[in-house]
């Protein structure tokens, strides 16, 4: 018996031509699509809504996690335009011309297309339908009988070289607006508690951190305050702490640091100074590199080990010796020992020092 669900063709598609490449741009429901593509992976998933073939595969399995936040997405913004996803047709979806030389025609569907972009919006869309029997449009994109290789490298140059909305503003906007949570990546608690740290009066931060482009009056960019907060944070001991609570520590703890460090902290006020800002610097405790060191080192050896999880309280007396030990015992001039130590790789290096420090002045 013939699947009741298989689709044979898709009607009113548009075909267009760009360089070498002739693609086709048309709409399919729902309830069709897991029938009638799958996904070129390495190995496959634990679990999926979508078909997948590890056969010549490339590409990583999907998250399911991903797809059900992509889904509650659709369920709570019926209204949103998505972006159309983009197949590659394998010579198994054929066009035919409404008329001699029309670009308008149809999809004769012989078999299945490769999904190259858009596995997690088609993994929503089938459990959207799957769970509620909720049957939408997906636009989608084809192209048209790619090599496999081909096919590669247009997966490659669609999943990393495209330009596209600044990695602080997506964050911004996932975090900010209700709902949105599920279009952009993995994302936690860490953003929110990133930008209150530049809307809140009492952080040292306020005003200096930036969802679009960096400003003279900027330290940090966004989403690299959140990737810092995630690092403050990943110990086990807060793992049941509210977003409120881990919002108050960063703030005090960083306050802390200000005031055990002011020769360092007065390069604040070279932001937004004309002829000066971050490039006028002396220290490198407010830039990054010294952002990944505090974060890190309060994770492994100050924050966690101060916060006592049954009473939900932190030890500030003791965060406040540790941070008087390292006060002075840590090179912070650029020009210093740390001169060629920045960013991922220097920040990381600094905290391996200010360990040793702790190890030898325990309190």
């Amino acid at each position: 018996m013939a699947d009741k669900n298989k689709v044979g063709e898709i009607k009113n598609v548009l075909r267009r031509d760009s360089g070498d490449h002739t693609y086709y741009f048309g709409t399919i429901a729902s309830d069709k699509i897991k029938h009638v593509t799958f996904v070129p992976v390495l190995e496959k998933s634990p679990k999926t809504p979508l078909t997948e073939n590890t056969k010549e595969g490339y590409q990583r399995p999907g998250t399911l996690a991903r797809m059900n936040r992509f889904k509650s997405f659709l369920k709570d913004n019926p209204n949103s335009l998505i972006p159309p996803v983009l197949l590659s047709g394998r010579g198994n979806w054929v066009f035919a011309p409404d008329e001699n030389g029309s670009p308008l025609g149809t999809l004769k569907l012989r078999g299945s297309a490769a999904i190259l972009d858009g596995q997690h919006r088609l993994g929503g869309y089938v459990l959207l339908y799957d769970g509620d029997q909720d049957v939408r449009d997906i636009d989608f994109l084809l192209l048209e009988n790619l090599e496999l290789d081909d096919e590669k490298r247009e997966f490659v140059i669609v999943n990393n070289t495209q330009v596209g909305v600044p990695k602080s503003l997506n964050f911004y906007l996932a975090k900010d607006v209700e709902g949105l949570e599920g279009m952009i990546g993995e994302l936690g608690e860490e953003t929110w508690i990133a930008w209150q740290m530049n809307l809140r009066e009492d952080s040292p931060f306020a005003g200096r951190i930036t969802r679009i482009k960096m400003g003279s009056e900027h330290l940090f960019q966004l989403h690299s305050v959140a990737k810092n907060v995630e690092r403050m944070f990943k110990d086990g001991a807060f793992n049941d702490v509210d977003r409120d609570k881990k919002l108050d520590i960063a703030i005090r703890y960083w306050n802390l640091i200000s005031d055990l460090h002011p020769t360092e902290w007065a390069d604040m006020e070279k932001l937004g100074v004309p002829k000066k800002g971050r490039k006028a610097f002396d220290y490198k405790l407010l830039e990054l590199t010294g952002f990944i060191a505090w974060s890190l080192i309060g994770n492994s050896r100050i924050l966690s080990p101060c916060y006592n999880s049954s009473s939900n309280t932190m030890d500030w007396d003791r965060v406040q010796q540790m941070l008087e030990i390292l006060a002075g015992k840590i090179d912070w001039d650029k020009n210093g020992e740390y001169k060629h130590a920045t960013g991922e790789v220097g920040g990381p290096v600094i905290h391996r020092d200010m360990q040793q420090v702790l190890s030898q002045n325990p309190v």
